[in-house]
């Protein structure tokens, strides 16, 4: 059920003083400017992760001399991640140990040209190791959600002798491994994440050595991507909408007040650690922007107040909560309220309504208030918000 049909047959009947004049629901054909995307985070974040790694080693020979193995490969490193909210990109560094086990090689002999077979042959690396990786993100967080991405990763084993082979003569300063790698990232404060990665060397030529590993790493934020409110030019669509049946009343007596309005997340909602409205609460916000124009005597100006959890650093979350409340604010300067009776102001985490730590908590404490300054009429304001609100919840069943 939509919301405004669901709102043209909702009954709004003040009475405030003996005289009264209705105007009737109407039908025009407007222009209403829609925003596929109001505010987002801009530029990178970075984290730091540590932690270790496991893998399963096999190398294939090329040459008859030598027989294959497989082994295991341990380790630990530090990484550096640069992120936004589509993309990763880290640097990291560490050392590592692997043991290789074979069943018998021939290598060159101490003379020219004499060979020496070795059987059951262990074959121990220890290298210093750099790794790179860019991965795309496959989906946003959300509450009690993992982030997964995937991309090309490059790894390099620089020690005197990276081989992975029996061929000590043959000292390789560096091998390199090319492949992919697969993440799945939690959390918000501490970020423990599992890292699966595939590499394949290109530059031994004697042997293919091929890596299967495992990373388990906890990571800390150093600091997060600028939230900011872009301006974008917005596409027109021509649609019909119908104007709430109001009922005013030429009041005798005339007092201001200010009121108070909770945007709960029940009706005006957000993308996850964005400021992009979700479809809803466009149209909530339309609805309730055409009430506010059509009767701007009724009221003087109106302060719109973001608020965030307490989750996150305190600057980020001052960010969002200035740009969701500045997404609410155009989406009502799109439905014709004076932009100039409005202004957009946020709290972050300063201001819980709900002090406890927990997924309840928290859901409440996200929220936009608006809060009206010279209302001749509170009840009849605090009415038709209401009735709005209620016509929401009706469509959404």
């Amino acid at each position: 059920m939509m919301l405004r049909p669901a709102l043209k047959f909702m009954p709004f009947v003040f009475c405030l003083g003996s005289f009264h004049l209705a105007t009737a629901a109407t039908s025009q054909s407007r222009t209403v400017r829609t925003s596929e995307d109001s505010a987002r985070p801009s530029g990178f974040g970075l984290n730091l992760f540590v932690g270790g790694d496991g893998a399963f080693m096999q190398t294939s020979p090329t040459e008859e001399d030598e027989s294959a193995k497989q082994g295991t490969l341990y380790g630990g490193k530090a990484v550096l991640t640069f992120y936004n909210p589509n993309l990763e990109i880290e640097a990291g560094a560490g050392y590592s140990t692997s043991l290789l086990k074979g069943s018998g090689d021939i290598v060159d002999g101490d003379t020219p040209g004499s060979k020496v077979r070795l059987e059951n042959v262990n074959i121990q690396t220890k290298t210093a190791t750099a790794d790179f990786a860019a991965r795309f993100r496959l989906n946003q967080s959300t509450d009690g959600d993992g982030i997964w991405s995937f991309g090309p990763a490059a790894s390099a084993f620089v020690g005197t002798n990276a081989s992975f082979g029996p061929d000590t003569k043959k000292a390789y300063r560096a091998a390199m491994f090319l492949g992919a790698q697969l993440g799945l990232e939690f959390g918000s404060d501490i970020k423990p994440r599992v890292m699966l990665s595939y590499l394949t060397d290109v530059n031994l030529f004697e042997r293919q050595v091929q890596v299967a590993m495992l990373s388990v790493q906890c990571g800390v934020n150093i600091f997060s991507p600028k939230t900011v409110v872009k301006e974008i030019r917005n596409l027109t669509n021509d649609e019909t909408i119908k104007k709430v049946p109001v009922e005013k009343t030429i009041e005798r007596t005339i007092v201001k007040e200010n009121v108070r309005f909770l945007l709960d997340s029940e009706i005006v909602n957000f993308e996850t650690d964005k400021a992009i409205l979700l479809k809803r609460s466009e149209i909530f916000l339309r609805e309730v922007g055409l009430v506010l124009a059509q009767n701007q005597d009724r009221w003087s100006s109106v302060t719109i107040e973001g608020h965030t959890d307490i989750r996150g650093s305190l600057d980020y979350n001052n960010r969002l909560s200035l740009a969701r409340a500045n997404a609410v604010r155009e989406a009502l300067i799109r439905a014709d309220v004076p932009a100039a009776r409005m202004r957009a102001v946020g709290f972050g985490p300063a201001r819980p309504i709900d002090p406890a730590q927990s997924e309840v908590a928290w859901a409440r404490n996200r929220r936009v208030e608006l809060s009206f300054e010279g209302v001749k009429d509170p009840r009849w304001l605090k009415d038709v918000l209401q009735k709005l609100k209620t016509a929401l919840g009706s469509s959404r069943r």
